[in-house]
């Protein structure tokens, strides 16, 4: 999901050129398999969006991340990496721009277990567009 600075829900199939939001994505392991580990979530932004970096930003803000072993934060996309216990929810912010204007595509949000095919979760990308 999306929102904006204040933790409203926003609609991002038209955003303006210059706004901060955030993407906000919730894991939750029902328990059926026990222990995930070694878990890859994969977030790839539209080129017309900018990631805000938070530890280049001196903080998350209001936006803490659950746990990750690592997290990998590149100029379209963001890696994260993590393990999840049966049961557990976790959440994990990325704060965005809309930078530039134009359509773009937004590709789907992907989690996965690096080394069990069998564990994988995602949603569809959409195109999304930055207006003035």
């Amino acid at each position: 999901s999306y929102m904006s600075q204040d933790g409203k829900a926003i609609d991002i199939n038209k955003l303006t050129q210059g706004s901060d939001f955030v993407a906000k994505v919730i894991l939750k392991n029902p328990g059926g398999r026990g222990y995930y580990s070694q878990m890859a979530l994969s977030q790839i932004f539209p080129s017309g969006w900018e990631i805000l970096n938070a530890r280049m930003l001196g903080g998350e803000g209001v936006f803490k991340s659950s746990f990750s072993t690592y997290q990998d934060i590149r100029d379209d996309r963001v890696y994260t990496y993590f393990n999840i216990n049966p049961n557990e929810t976790l959440t994990y912010y990325v704060q965005l721009n809309a930078s530039y204007l134009g359509r773009y595509f937004l590709p789907g949000t992907f989690c996965e277990a690096m080394y069990d095919n069998t564990i994988s979760a995602g949603v569809n990308g959409k195109w999304v567009e930055v207006v003035q």
